[in-house]
């Protein structure tokens, strides 16, 4: 069922992408191929990051052609459209969203990165830190370790080459239920 969800998230991420069907079918082949026994784990998840880098890497070369209307998850001027894209890709691929959250909460997680030049994060914190110790928020400390979580597997990030004084601060939004809802 996760490895299902994976691909269900994957097809969100990539919605704008015009090679998002074929990535999305690969991902289901070598899902099935996995279920059937015929490659091991190893080699599925081999498979599986080698498919994900080939997509970011598309979506950075073609980062003019992107226009997207969503709601933004990472808020600095510094990115275009592709390159927010292409980030998003990488970090949500490293999201394993907590099991048993509570759908009529708050599922939004806010995290400040610093990052060196080359992707690595200096520095990474939750903005809603208050929100850790609150009484029956217990959800929200399992979802905000799981976003640091993610950026932290996920690094180095895929960032442009220049341009670092405009993106060497990002805020992402980390939202469990536009993930869950696709």
């Amino acid at each position: 069922m996760k490895k299902l969800l994976e691909i269900v998230v994957l097809g969100f991420l990539l919605i704008n992408n015009a090679n998002a069907g074929s990535i999305v079918e690969e991902l289901t082949k070598l899902t099935d191929l996995y279920k059937a026994g015929l490659i091991t784990k190893e080699e599925f998840s081999k498979s599986k990051s080698i498919l994900l880098k080939t997509e970011i890497n598309e979506i950075l070369t073609n980062s003019e052609d992107k226009v997207e209307e969503k709601e933004e998850n990472i808020i600095t001027p510094g990115l275009t459209l592709g390159e927010e894209d292409a980030l998003k890709a990488q970090i949500f691929g490293c999201w394993s969203i907590p099991l048993g959250l509570p759908y009529n909460e708050n599922l939004l997680v806010r995290v400040r990165l610093n990052l060196r030049k080359d992707g690595t994060i200096i520095k990474a914190e939750i903005l809603d830190h208050e929100r850790l110790n609150i009484p029956g928020q217990g959800y929200y400390k399992v979802l905000a370790e799981s976003a640091l979580r993610a950026v932290k597997l996920c690094q180095p990030l895929k960032v442009p080459s220049t341009g670092y004084e405009s993106w060497k601060e990002l805020i992402l939004n980390f939202d469990a239920r536009e993930m869950l809802e696709g």
